[in-house]
């Protein structure tokens, strides 16, 4: 019998597996991040040095070219909007693959608690309301015991 992984890879034709594709999105969006991040510092230390012409230069050329982008993109979409809504999906991607692993866990400390007969809040929850019940059961036949021996007669 084959593994996850290399059914993964045998059926769909040998074409790299879902997580690898994940993973060289992840650090393509990681490093078109970090390249547009230093062009921003490259700019701001240009413009710090030169002064405010070349950072009015650096605006127009920006809006320049996000126009270029908006005219080049069938959906009208700009290189920005293509950025963030990349950055998006691999934040919610991330969102559900954490929250799968968090669940994972949990359900794996629970199986082991389960193991070594360690009662869970519902149980402890449970019996709480039991001596509860009990508790007030006891309280009223007390009261009822007091009630009928505990007057005293009159002569």
């Amino acid at each position: 019998m084959k593994s996850h992984d290399q059914r993964t890879g045998d059926e769909n034709g040998g074409g790299p597996r879902l997580q690898d594709q994940a993973e060289r999105l992840g650090r393509k969006v990681t490093h078109s991040a970090q390249q547009v991040w230093l062009a921003g510092l490259g700019a701001l230390a240009r413009a710090q040095d030169e002064g405010s012409r070349l950072f009015d230069s650096l605006v127009k050329e920006g809006e320049s070219a996000e126009a270029r982008s908006r005219e080049e993109s069938s959906t009208g979409a700009s290189l920005r909007d293509s950025v963030e809504s990349t950055l998006g999906q691999a934040r919610d991607r991330a969102a559900g693959t954490w929250d799968r692993l968090e669940k994972s866990v949990d359900d794996s400390v629970h199986r082991v608690l389960r193991r070594m007969d360690i009662p869970s809040r519902a149980d402890i929850e449970a019996l709480n309301e039991r001596l509860d019940a009990l508790n007030q059961r006891l309280a009223q036949a007390e009261n009822r015991s007091s009630s009928t021996t505990g007057k005293p007669e009159e002569l």
